[in-house]
């Protein structure tokens, strides 16, 4: 759906319509009726309310047309989770009755299932205490049930759960060889289908299935949230989950949710119109996912699609693009105020995809799927803006080197200085001079090497070598291998192992020098490169030696506790208390760390440095300290967050004027990726002299290191959501820094 925002902003494109959808303008009409005309209680006597009833029946009689259910029971419910219960506790409770338990009696699902199924059979079966085994059923490469695998589990079910289309994917499952391969091996375990994903994308004729129950959801097909229902095969078992005044015929107790009800009449009023519905024809939402994936290849050629015909319905696109996490893309297309998702909303935290990994799939296709997906009743204008907003972001993916195009002429932003490129705990670095543009790849990592390429090629850099700090022990070097994707192959007598070039100590990088300093202890054959500028130290990379929150583990083979100290002497007598350390791991979010701040995590390595004098309770302490760093995720702070009714107020355009006067050390910092700031700029969302400085996340350390940043400023920190800007206060909150404020909900709230 299209919607409108400020003028000085790009309209918004909402394709995420798996998630939620917008309530349709007859669905929003009925609500209003229903709720200050015709809003009487279909319980109460009186006419007002004998009104409501009939509504309520009308609708119910609706439902059974549009999913074809004759006979069974129509239950309305607030979703299609509350349908789940429903239909989980009925199916446990009746398995019970029958003598079915215990861990023999199998509870199964797809293994693709939305989480509410699974979590829900879990649940249920510890609070029944029925001690069934809650087992998935494997699914092809494509999505689809192994049959073979249900055949051999059907025996021992109790219970049987599917799904019509997958919420990720768009999968959909043949339910009539479904059906007949269950009732043929088991006829009586009870099989509830989830048909959220279902209605207006696939024909539903469910009077002529044994499906027993089918939950539905209305905020899926462009009604509220809050209203559903659910469908129960006659003489099915039906145990209701609320009891009270006895609504929907004791079935659902609780006065009926009647505006809800009267928005699904509208729905479905429209879905069995014969001509003229605003419901596309299968075919028009086929044409409309050509056009979309036409746009979407324009953007990124090298797309894969992790779901495909003739398995999906079609207004699901999943796909992934070699050498982009998800997030990339998604902070991208949010930039571009295009709004698609990284799969589930309900797991839109998790790293990965499950139901891609259920399939089979690579893992970087897993952790870089994206979910683009349209609702039934998409326009053509509607389809027309999303294919012009997508394209608008080629240009954008292009400049900033995220793909290469013989095309690509200009450099919207040519990169300089240090770039901190991340893949999960793991660190990549990019050192450019923006004079010579010669560089220097540091520790590149498998999942990066498309974009180290991109950015070396894209942006013309002269690459002076491809270093490693030390033979890492969790993943296999690529050092050779981006130099062969680089057309740079090098001759084994040319460089050590680490990529140093021979009978040399120093390495020219333009303006920069590194200088090599040998530092084993976490590996025998550790390397630390020191980078200065004019004789000045900048910073140092470290690899394993020293982490953010102490140090590389000296548990693993090679490692050394006493030339661990011998090195960090070493690295201690030419660095200075502030310089900034970068390691090629990074387990709790820190980013970078300084001699000063490990001296202060890790007490009493200060004087052990300084004694050098290792005994066996110190040896074992290192280890430990080292051990306990991988557990770290989180570390806490002193950070202020602006609040988005205090932010509004605070860079407002009728406050910026007098606040700057009052505060003249106030900085507007942009963490946004470069991409994201060409995507979408947050110029047009401040006051017209509102001053706003870009750091990247990915360059905080040179923000740092240039001084560019000091902890005298006045800093608010602003991102696309508030969460990597309160990141980067945090790291900067660490290093010093006392006024840092976070645009918490960030420019999402702005705009």
């Amino acid at each position: 759906m299209l919607q409108h925002r400020d003028s000085r902003c790009q309209a918004e494109v909402y394709l995420d319509n798996n998630a939620t959808t917008a309530v349709l303008p007859c669905a929003a009409q009925a609500v209003l009726h229903h709720m200050q005309t015709c809003f009487g209680n279909p319980s109460s006597s009186h006419s007002t309310g004998i009104k409501a009833k009939v509504e309520l029946e009308l609708t119910r009689q609706l439902a059974r047309q549009v999913i074809g259910a004759s006979s069974g029971q129509i239950v309305f419910t607030s979703g299609a989770t509350e349908g789940i219960q429903t239909s989980i506790v009925s199916a446990l409770l009746d398995a019970r009755c029958r003598g079915l338990s215990g861990p023999d009696t199998l509870l199964l699902y797809g293994a693709t299932e939305h989480k509410a199924v699974p979590e829900s059979l879990k649940h249920w079966n510890q609070v029944l205490q029925l001690g069934a085994t809650v087992q998935a059923i494997p699914v092809d490469s494509h999505g689809i049930l192994d049959e073979q695998a249900l055949a051999l589990l059907l025996p021992k079910a109790a219970m049987v759960c599917t799904m019509a289309a997958n919420n990720e994917t768009g999968v959909k499952q043949d339910l009539s060889k479904l059906e007949q391969l269950i009732r043929a091996v088991n006829p009586q375990v009870r099989w509830m289908v989830d048909c959220v994903q279902a209605l207006g994308k696939m024909t539903l004729d469910i009077a002529n299935t044994s499906i027993d129950y089918a939950p539905f959801s209305g905020h899926k097909l462009y009604a509220p949230k809050g209203i559903g229902f659910l469908y129960v095969r006659q003489n099915t078992p039906y145990q209701p989950f609320i009891a009270g005044g006895g609504q929907e015929s004791g079935a659902r107790s609780g006065t009926e949710n009647l505006p809800g009800i009267a928005a699904l009449h509208a729905i479905f009023t429209e879905l069995l119109k014969p001509a003229g519905s605003v419901f596309q024809s299968e075919t028009v939402l086929w044409q409309y996912r050509q056009q979309l994936l036409a746009a979407l290849t324009e953007l990124f050629p090298q797309l894969v699609l992790n779901s495909d015909v003739p398995y999906i319905v079609p207004t699901t696109i999943n796909f992934s693009v070699p050498g982009f996490l998800s997030k990339d893309i998604l902070d991208l297309f949010d930039a571009g105020s295009i709004r698609v998702s990284a799969g589930s909303a309900c797991s839109s935290k998790a790293t990965g995809s499950f139901v891609l990994d259920a399939m089979g799939l690579a893992s970087w296709r897993s952790e870089g799927a994206v979910r683009l997906s349209f609702g039934p009743a998409m326009s053509a204008t509607e389809l027309a803006s999303a294919c012009a907003a997508i394209r608008r972001l080629v240009p954008v993916v292009r400049n900033c080197c995220l793909v290469l195009s013989d095309a690509q002429t200009t450099i919207a932003a040519p990169l300089t200085g240090l770039s901190q490129f991340k893949y999960e705990d793991l660190c990549s670095y990019l050192l450019v001079c923006p004079h010579s543009r010669d560089a220097v790849i540091i520790d590149p990592v498998e999942p990066l090497v498309n974009r180290l390429v991109n950015l070396v090629q894209g942006q013309g850099l002269h690459l002076k070598a491809v270093l490693e700090t030390h033979q890492h022990q969790d993943h296999p070097s690529v050092r050779l291998d981006l130099l062969s994707a680089l057309g740079q192959p090098v001759l084994p007598a040319d460089t050590d192992l680490l990529g140093w070039p021979q009978a040399t100590n120093s390495l020219q990088i333009g303006d920069y020098q590194l200088q090599r300093l040998a530092t084993p202890g976490h590996s025998p054959d550790g390397q630390s490169y020191l980078l200065y500028q004019h004789q000045q130290i900048l910073g140092a990379f470290v690899g394993d030696l020293l982490l953010p929150g102490g140090f590389g583990r000296l548990d693993l083979a090679g490692a050394d506790s006493q030339a661990f100290v011998h090195s960090l002497q070493r690295l201690k007598a030419v660095l200075h208390g502030e310089t900034l350390l970068l390691s090629s791991h990074d387990y709790a979010q820190r980013f970078f760390t300084t001699w000063q701040l490990v001296c202060q995590e890790v007490p009493g390595l200060a004087d052990l440095v300084s004694s050098g004098t290792l005994t066996e309770s110190w040896r074992q302490t290192l280890q430990q300290q080292a051990m306990a760093l991988q557990q770290q995720s989180q570390y806490q702070c002193g950070i202020v967050e602006v609040s988005y009714s205090d932010a509004k107020a605070l860079i407002g355009p009728a406050e910026i004027a007098s606040l700057l006067l009052r505060n003249p050390t106030l900085q507007i910092v942009d963490v946004r990726e470069p991409h994201e700031q060409n995507a979408g700029e947050l110029a047009p969302l401040l006051p017209a002299n509102a001053a706003v400085q870009h750091w990247p996340l990915s360059q905080l350390a040179w923000a740092l290191m240039s001084g560019a940043l000091h902890p005298s400023q006045q800093l608010l920190l602003v991102c696309r959501s508030g969460n990597r800007s309160l990141l980067a206060a945090k790291i900067l909150n660490r290093l010093g820094f006392e006024q840092v404020y976070n645009l918490k909900g960030g420019v999402a709230l702005l705009s």
